[in-house]
């Protein structure tokens, strides 16, 4: 008799979720095209791109620079097997709906598990970091079905139980100090994680890393219908009905990423914004093409 652990009930929704919303462009995603997200570089030459601040002059390829009339740097494989850690927000602010109307904590989830589902594929390993109801969850590296099943289905259990919960900064803060291995850092969030996250903090955390964020984009406190996360319910016709507050509250919003993506420019880290599940499939592989081409945000 199988375990439910067997059943991999949280994969095969992942497998469903990417079949039902992959398109002829992004089919390669069923097809194990995955390749690390890491800069770093080993013996394998990979291809060249522009000079960027930053590079190391020592991977320039001054032959095919000076044909090109520009610096390029060669660019490696990264070694076979990488560490990829997911820390994933949690607390009440999670269960609130997205820009796209949808429920933020299923399109967070979504998110982890299409990411998770293709490092899983690739053979890398990796581990989620989350604060849960009870302190800090961490789960040790490792790969296979059962691992992202079990992951998975702990992830949605800290999100799910909301209630308070230790700032993203925290649980960031620690995987500074206490992880030294090498990894990929994903983070899942919205915009109220990253504006805690200082600078200080991301130097820390790319000194030995790659570092990719995820905004899960909150709904606008002035549109039709709003969800109170408080009061867990929907409001409606009370401030959300002028179209100068909502102009005023879209650039602000606008405002506060280019402030977050300038910050994150300037230290590699790559962002994306996802508002619907609809999305993901696409910003996913934006996010990796990105962050191998050394951009701030997809």
């Amino acid at each position: 008799m199988s375990t439910r652990a067997e059943k991999y009930e949280y994969l095969a929704r992942i497998k469903g979720f990417i079949e039902l919303y992959s398109s002829k462009e992004t089919t390669n995603i069923l097809d194990g095209s995955y390749r690390s997200v890491y800069r770093g570089r080993s013996l394998d030459f990979d291809d060249l791109r522009e000079y960027a601040y930053g590079d190391n002059v020592r991977d320039v390829d001054w032959k095919s620079s000076s044909k090109a009339g520009k610096l390029l740097i060669r660019r490696f494989v990264a070694e076979k097997k990488h560490n990829v850690l997911f820390v994933l927000d949690s607390g009440e602010k999670m269960k609130a709906d997205t820009s796209a109307g949808e429920d933020k904590v299923q399109v967070a989830l979504d998110t982890l598990g299409v990411i998770a589902y293709l490092v899983n594929q690739a053979g890398d390993d990796y581990a989620l970091l989350q604060a849960g109801p009870g302190g800090m969850y961490f789960t040790n590296f490792s790969s296979g079905n059962r691992h992202l099943e079990e992951m998975l289905r702990e992830a949605e259990r800290n999100l799910s139980s909301g209630g308070e919960s230790r700032p993203l900064a925290d649980v960031l803060e620690y995987t500074a100090e206490n992880l030294t291995r090498r990894m990929v850092i994903c983070v899942i969030t919205d915009l109220a994680g990253i504006a805690g996250i200082s600078e200080k903090l991301r130097r820390k955390l790319v000194v030995n890393n790659d570092v990719l964020m995820v905004d899960i984009d909150d709904a606008f406190l002035y549109g039709d219908r709003v969800f109170d996360v408080g009061a867990s319910r929907y409001e409606e016709g009370l401030l959300f009905g002028g179209k100068k507050l909502a102009r005023a509250e879209r650039e602000e919003r606008e405002k506060r990423l280019a402030q977050a993506e300038a910050g994150f420019r300037s230290q590699r880290i790559t962002m994306t914004v996802i508002g619907s599940e609809k999305e993901i499939i696409g910003k996913v592989i934006e996010l990796f093409d990105r962050h191998r081409l050394g951009q701030a945000r997809a």
